[in-house]
């Protein structure tokens, strides 16, 4: 056990000293200027690093890695890795930010040889300072293009940082525009007026306005400068100046230039825009106003070519009787070209009532005491009629709808209570809306029917025999039927009266042949004799 321990010593003692010198010694150095610098956050720092060969004859490749950077930092290295025989130097950049807090800083650098495994290790220092207050500005639209005469407006800003608060001054640069303002000059952090406190600001405004009035026609740079306590800084955009069309060229046509209506009526308008050519090089603006409260269709406001634009109005119920007017105005950016007007007079409603009843006449009876009355409104508007019921005689009863919305259908209900026979002529009104409609009903009342009750008998025709002797040898006998059963018709007596013209002659021939039966009779007993 102890001869063991005695080689396992002796080994370490062998093997020990070589491991160490190889760690050591390093075929390469490093050298960084400068060890110090200071910037404000929100910049960036910059360390040259040279690689130095120590020991004669080294070529293998040299990795630069850099620890310990600030917060919200970058590190990039130029040049990684370093060769004797090629790249022997490198910038190293240290990009801080605006979050990068203020301090004093140590970053190491690492060159290390992966070959060998060897490294070397150099220490800088960078300080952070709060980053210094400053602005920047922009303009917006960055292009703008009106006609020659109008005026041409662009929005500056100014975007604080680090605590920024001061003024700021503008300027135009721009030799051809003689005529412009700014509103307010200089800006100032959310206020018009310029009395900056010294306090973190948020936003910065102001409105350039750029009169095109005595510029000719062209495309011209807009630069706007604004400086603070000797730093300052530019915004740029481009305005175009068109040759306008003449303001005559443009039609503006409305139509109907007068309207009558009443309290929640609509009526309806159309506009007629007309560009010459089709389309307008810049697009108008359309605008329509009326009376408050008044209700306006939507509608395109801008407009680049003729357009045909249909419009419609709804009055408030509560509007004032009264004369009214809506205004159609186009302009080319703020200039008014072209203006119509519509007049409206709002007036009190005229209502025209019809009443239709359905049946125009009625009969009530005893056996009928009832009746129903349809009753149907129509009316130019949406006003509700109260009905009544004029001159219904005493003894019917009736019930009538109330109120009646045109369209709709009412009843008039009827019943006979005891009134006494005749014609009646009932009168149904509807009003509303200041107009009286009537409609006539013609009431019949029938009196009672009388009756009386009787038994039915059966009588059979009596037969009268009257018996005349018309001689001693001859009886003729006539039926006579009572008058109950005789009959008038015409050719019934003339049949009656052929037949006792019969009977007659038949009598006569019967008288004749008795005569002579008696007149032979008596000569026959003489001859006897």
């Amino acid at each position: 056990m102890i001869r063991q321990r005695f080689w396992f010593l002796l080994l370490m003692l062998l093997f020990l000293p070589g491991i160490l010198v190889s760690t050591n010694a390093a075929d390469f150095d490093l050298s960084v200027t400068p060890t110090y610098v200071k910037v404000r956050a929100g910049e960036s720092a910059y360390f040259h690093i040279s690689l130095n060969v120590l020991t004669p004859g080294f070529s293998n490749d040299v990795y630069l890695t850099a620890f310990f950077e600030p917060p919200s930092t970058s590190i990039t290295f130029s040049d990684n890795p370093l060769n004797p025989t090629g790249d022997t130097d490198s910038v190293m950049t240290v990009r801080t930010s605006v979050y990068t807090p203020p301090g004093v800083y140590t970053i190491t650098i690492r060159g290390r040889d992966p070959s060998t495994s060897q490294s070397v290790y150099v220490d800088v220092t960078l300080e952070v300072l709060p980053p210094s207050p400053e602005f920047t500005l922009s303009i917006s639209p960055t292009h703008q293009s009106v006609f020659k005469g109008e005026k041409a407006l662009f929005t500056v800003q100014a975007s604080p940082y680090n605590g920024f608060s001061s003024p700021i001054y503008l300027r135009l640069l721009c030799p051809s525009c003689v005529s412009y303002t700014f509103n307010p000059n200089p800006m100032c952090p959310g206020a018009v007026s310029c009395s900056c406190p010294a306090i973190p600001c948020y936003t910065y405004t102001s409105q350039l306005r750029v009169d095109t009035t005595s510029m000719s026609p062209g495309n011209y740079s807009i630069v706007v400068e604004g400086c603070s306590n000797g730093a300052c800084s530019r915004a740029y955009a481009s305005l175009t100046v068109k040759e306008a069309p003449k303001p005559e060229e443009i039609n503006l046509i409305v139509y109907p230039i007068m309207v009558k209506s009443e309290p929640g009526g609509t009526f309806y308008f159309r506009v007629t825009v007309g560009i010459p050519g089709g389309k307008s090089p810049e697009p108008l603006t359309l605008k329509v106003s009326g009376p408050l409260g008044w209700y306006i269709s939507r509608y395109p406001t801008k407009l680049e070519e003729t357009k045909y634009l249909d419009f419609w109005v709804t009055i408030p119920k509560n509007a004032i009787l009264g004369t009214y007017g809506i205004s159609v105005d186009l302009y080319r950016g703020d200039t008014l070209i072209k203006s119509r007007s519509i007049l409206v007079y709002v007036e009190k409603p005229i209502t025209n009532l019809s009443l239709s009843i359905t049946p125009r006449e009625v009969i009530l009876s005893r056996d009928n005491p009832k009746a129903e009355i349809a009753i149907y409104l129509n009316s130019t508007s949406s006003v509700e009629a109260s009905l009544s019921v004029i001159g219904m005689p005493s003894g019917i009863s009736y019930s009538i709808t109330p109120k009646l919305k045109p369209g709709e259908l009412g009843l008039l209900n009827m019943s006979l209570k005891g009134a006494k026979p005749g014609d009646y002529k009932v009168t149904i009104s509807a009003s509303g809306g200041g107009t009286v409609a009537i409609s006539s009903l013609l009431v019949r009342v029938k009196a009672p029917t009388i009756t009386s009750t009787s038994i039915a008998t059966t009588k059979r025709p009596e037969v009268v025999t009257i018996t005349k002797t018309i001689s001693a040898l001859q009886t003729v006998t006539i039926t006579q039927v009572p008058s109950s059963q005789a009959i008038a018709s015409p050719v019934v007596l003339g049949g009656i009266f052929i037949l006792l013209v019969a009977i007659l002659v038949v009598a006569i021939l019967s008288l004749f042949r008795r005569g002579s039966q008696v007149g032979g009779a008596a000569t026959a007993p003489a001859e006897a004799g």
